[in-house]
């Protein structure tokens, strides 16, 4: 039988109904429609009437609102956006716009272009069109503002207009326009206002406009030179490096002519603005050394089988690594470069260094050996040729000899530890095997710009794959800190519990954050920016309904977060407050269940207005479940049904022992669809609800845990019966197990065909202990009668001839005759 849950239900439900419906984050803003003017046309029939008119008291009522709404203009334009001090930024912006466009010219004549160049241009391009974008924010605002203030003025001249001409011809409204000139006035003044508003307004956003476009061109241009770049990849750029022209490339001189002289006054240029901020760097040290200590004490709160112990026993080595993969990750999330490019490969092998330091004490000594020490220092020597750049001949042979050493490492661990690693660290050896041979392979062929760009971009993926697996290691730690050193006595005793469950959450960050990097470093997108919208942007259609991984996330989350607030709730109840009401277990476990399932229908609604679903069409799934009960889920519903009469009325509880039918066990398991119940010979047995509801159940122990044991005795004829009751009696007191009060009872029952026929009646205190004392009571009956020389007879039958055959006579001889 297949096992339908509950929470899987609602979810499937939810299926059903959810195509149709705009998610919240699509939802547009509704247009508020204007008031419908006043019906100026309308004759007014009784104009000679004291009473005023509804026409009479509409105009006033009208006329009268002017000098207010003439207050709340004033207010209106106060709040729309300064255009002084926006006009002072946007030369500052023209500037930089300028700046990279001439950047850009240079970069096309440029022979030595990189992608890194480039996409560091990008990410300018998109810093500086999100700046401007946020700053056009408030000017377009102001703009539909004044747009919309320009369009109700100009009906409120037509409205007055309007009036006046009613006016002419009633004269009880002449009393209404008695300072129609200033009206009049007030209302072309606040005509003008609001044009010569919106008039600097809209200079200035076509202002803004022009340099969003320029950027627009700008990052046009940048994406046509990064397509250039890509397409030297699979061409044929070198002579192939086993090649006589290759070697001949090589001339000691490159090393004088390369730029390698200058690190030396990129350090001091660092040095010298780390001397100008003194003070930010002093401060910078003393978190160091705090932060240091810190961790040195915090040793002594955790047990040594402890994650955060290991790091404990490394402080600055974590510290270090701290600091710089956060500042790095910082950078690179941001798309920005606070240092210079050397300083920041120094800071990759500090971060690489610490790394190394502190995997020793996490993974195995194996995987340490051979696998995470060779790649560091592969990527730290790859690292400073980087830093003092080598010459391009120099550094192409370089990745040709590390290639086939890492090639020949790999393939010589797989073959000779193939039967003692894991297929984890089997998988890893032969990816990292593999990629070795294709830049090999490159290098030879002559593709030098392919084998760079695989070789750099597979030498930073392994830089942030180890820095996110630190990261997260130490993040476990620290939870795992946290959760035994809170001063919660609940938090203290499932601190390996809620690690456990805030683990994944973290997991999928780190992941989506990796693979977001990923992209970039493999240059599938210049920024992170572009990578992550990209990637929110993708999805497939269901229906009407667009699937996206924003969508797959939230969906995740959302599910996840109600799983794991019942969880808490439902070990919150059975560890703290429902123990200190005295409840049987049978009933703490029904209010938990009853809580785990309030929570799954809160979660599952909040899912719904989350992405977008109205309440009020759950009408639709109300419609939906009926067509689905009454074809094919009619038994489900009835088994949920009886689940939810078994929680309330309680006529079976989660440890009763019950018999239905010829099956007899204990109550493991009472759920909303079937209840699980365990025999004596450990199977487990599933019973729909319904059986429950409507068929005989007999239940052991539902007032409570006593019972009465019958043991049947038959013994001879001409046996004492005095002597047998006392016999039994006494068997029954002597056992243990036997409860004293109901006293036990021997009584005589019957002649039957062979025996006397007795029966011991006992109490005991649990039904578990039934078979036992059985046992026990049988033996000690057996041992006491055969003492006692009272005989335990067996069935007996006498046989009567009416006719037998002679030959069978003759055959059995003699028959026996009474005495």
């Amino acid at each position: 039988m297949m096992k339908i849950r509950f929470p899987c239900l609602f979810f499937v439900l939810f299926w059903i109904v959810f195509s149709g419906s705009p998610p919240l984050w699509a939802a547009g803003k509704e247009s508020v429609p204007a008031e419908k003017p006043a019906d100026v046309g309308k004759v007014v029939e009784n104009a000679a009437t004291q009473e005023p008119t509804p026409v009479f008291v509409e105009i006033y009522r009208h006329v009268n609102a002017i000098p207010k709404r003439l207050i709340d203009l004033n207010d209106t334009l106060e709040n729309t956006v300064d255009t002084d001090a926006v006009s002072r930024e946007l030369p500052l912006f023209e500037k930089e716009v300028d700046e990279l466009a001439w950047q850009i010219t240079l970069e096309k004549s440029n022979p030595s272009l990189t992608y890194t160049r480039l996409a560091a241009l990008v990410a300018q391009v998109d810093g500086l069109k999100k700046e401007l974008e946020n700053l056009l924010d408030p000017v377009t605002d102001s703009l539909n503002t004044l747009a919309l203030q320009d369009k109700f003025w100009q009906q409120e001249k037509e409205q007055l207009d309007n009036y006046l001409e009613l006016a002419r011809k009633d004269s009880s409204l002449k009393l209404i326009f008695a300072d129609k000139q200033k009206l009049l006035k007030n209302v072309d003044k606040a005509r003008k206002q609001v044009n010569t508003r919106l008039h600097t307004v809209i200079d200035l956003a076509r202002e803004m406009n022009a340099l969003l476009v320029q950027l627009y061109a700008e990052k046009a241009d940048l994406q046509r030179l990064i397509q250039e770049v890509r397409g030297v990849h699979i061409q044929q750029t070198s002579p192939s490096v086993l090649s006589r022209q290759f070697y001949r490339l090589i001339d000691l001189t490159l090393l004088q002519d390369s730029s390698w002289h200058k690190v030396p006054k990129v350090f001091n240029k660092q040095l010298s603005f780390f001397k100008d901020n003194a003070w930010a760097v002093l401060f910078v040290l003393v978190c160091f050394t705090l932060l240091t200590v810190g961790i040195v004490c915090t040793g002594r709160l955790v047990k040594k089988n402890a994650r955060w112990f290991s790091f404990t026993r490394r402080p600055i080595a974590t510290v270090l690594f701290l600091g710089m993969a956060l500042f790095l990750l910082f950078g690179v999330l941001r798309s920005t470069h606070f240092l210079a490019v050397e300083v920041e490969d120094l800071l990759y092998i500090i971060t690489i260094v610490a790394v190394i330091r502190l995997a020793g004490n996490i993974v195995d000594r194996w995987l340490y050996r051979h696998l995470l020490l060779p790649i560091a220092a592969v990527l730290i020597l790859s690292l400073l040729l980087q830093m003092f750049h080598m010459p391009g001949v120099l550094v192409h042979l370089y990745i040709f000899l590390v290639s086939l050493f890492q090639l020949f490492l790999s393939v010589n661990n797989i073959l000779r530890n193939r039967h003692r690693i894991s297929s984890v660290n089997l998988f890893f050896l032969s990816i990292l095997g593999l990629i070795c041979l294709v830049i090999g392979v490159a290098e030879i062929a002559g593709y030098s710009s392919l084998a760079l760009y695989l070789f750099r971009s597979f030498l930073y993926s392994v830089i942030a794959a180890l820095v996110f697996w630190m990261l997260f290691q130490i993040m476990e730690g620290l939870l795992e800190l946290l959760f035994s050193r809170i001063p919660i006595a609940l938090l203290q005793k499932n601190s390996s519990v809620l690690v456990k469950h805030c683990v994944p959450p973290f997991a999928i960050v780190f992941s989506l954050i990796f693979f977001l990097i990923s992209l970039v470093i493999w240059q599938a997108y210049p920024t992170i920016e572009e990578a992550r919208r990209s990637l929110l942007s993708s999805g497939f259609l269901v229906g009407s309904f667009k699937v996206t991984p924003g969508y797959l996330l939230l969906v995740f989350m959302v599910i996840y977060g109600s799983l794991l607030l019942s969880k808490a709730l439902r070990a919150l109840l059975m560890q703290e407050v429902l123990p200190r009401s005295g409840a049987e277990i049978g009933v703490q476990l029904s209010i938990t269940r009853l809580v785990h399932y309030a929570v799954l229908v809160v979660g599952f609604l909040v899912l719904l207005r989350v992405l977008g679903l109205e309440l009020n069409k759950l009408a639709l799934l109300g419609g939906a479940l009926g067509v689905g009960i009454g074809f094919g889920l009619q038994a489900i519903v009835n088994n949920f049904a009886s689940g939810l009469i078994l929680l309330f009325e309680r006529p079976i509880k989660v440890g009763d022992m019950i018999q239905v039918g010829t099956e007899m066990g204990e109550v493991k398991k009472l759920g909303l669809r079937a209840t699980v119940v365990r025999t004596f010979d450990n199977a487990d047995i599933v019973i729909p609800n319904s059986d429950l509801i409507t068929a005989q159940v007999t239940n052991w122990t539902l007032a409570d845990r006593h019972i009465r044991v019958k043991v049947p005795v038959g013994v001879a004829y001409g046996s004492d019966v005095a002597g047998v009751q006392e016999i039994l009696l006494t068997c029954a007191e002597e056992n243990p197990i036997v409860l004293n009060h109901p006293k036990p009872r021997a009584l005589f029952l019957a002649f039957g065909a062979s025996s006397l026929d007795f029966e011991l009646r006992v109490w005991i205190s649990d039904f578990s202990d039934r078979r036992q004392v059985l046992s026990e009571l049988n033996q000690d009956i057996e041992s006491e009668f055969s003492s006692a020389g009272i005989e335990i007879p067996f069935p007996q039958a006498d046989l009567h001839l009416r006719s037998v055959d002679a030959d069978v006579v003759e055959k059995m001889g003699p028959l026996p005759t009474k005495s």
